[in-house]
């Protein structure tokens, strides 16, 4: 992480995350996982940080995912993750509307953040008050994507990606600001099952 770093900076700590696919029940609210894997934070993520931190700015708190989907040939059909890098941003979502089968769903948190203490940094920390890592959790809801393509379990949808958002005016989607990017392997994957949800889960620890 002190790659972009200018002469005469140390980097003081670092943010990482582990982001958990899964399937919601829509009747009883069982959530089953099937996949996980880890993530790095876009640069853009100096931006929520600045506007949080310094400018002590509500609006720029991460409150949405996107998740991103394609629809599939058949419930066996898996989708390469792209190549993304931590300067991957807005402009890659909005090229998804000249793809044939991909698109994403824009939701918001579906409770606000848990917080709680990373394992190794608990003399730092005091349970239930304080500590340094936030889980995030969000699911699918209807059944079109940003873009206009159908998200439904008739048309094998399978989520395959996400993203953390800060969306400092909901109603404005190219004001968002993309926390970090992650992506399930392709042993990993499976469509959206008939009467459930997409889910995430999407734990960010910060040293």
């Amino acid at each position: 992480m002190q790659e972009c770093l200018p002469q005469g900076f140390t980097a003081i700590g670092q943010i990482a995350g582990r982001l958990q696919f899964g399937h919601v029940d829509e009747e009883t609210g069982l959530w089953t996982p099937y996949g996980s894997n880890h993530n790095d934070p876009q640069y853009s993520w100096g931006m929520i940080a600045a506007q949080c931190i310094g400018l002590k700015n509500p609006a720029y708190a991460v409150n949405a995912m996107y998740l991103e989907y394609a629809n599939v040939a058949s419930p066996s059909s898996t989708v390469a993750p792209p190549t993304v890098t931590r300067a991957t941003g807005l402009s890659y979502y909005n090229g998804l509307a000249y793809t044939p089968d991909r698109d994403f769903l824009r939701v918001p948190l579906t409770n606000p953040p848990g917080l709680d203490i990373q394992p190794g940094y608990e003399p730092y920390f005091t349970a239930g008050i304080s500590g340094n890592l936030l889980h995030f959790f969000a699911m699918s809801n209807g059944s079109l994507g940003v873009l206009g393509k159908t998200f439904s379990s008739g048309v094998n949808s399978l989520v395959y990606g996400a993203a953390l958002v800060a969306t400092p005016v909901y109603a404005d989607r190219s004001q968002d600001v993309i926390l970090a990017i992650g992506y399930l392997p392709i042993s990993q994957q499976t469509i959206k099952p008939p009467s459930s949800q997409a889910g995430v889960q999407w734990d960010v620890f910060f040293a």
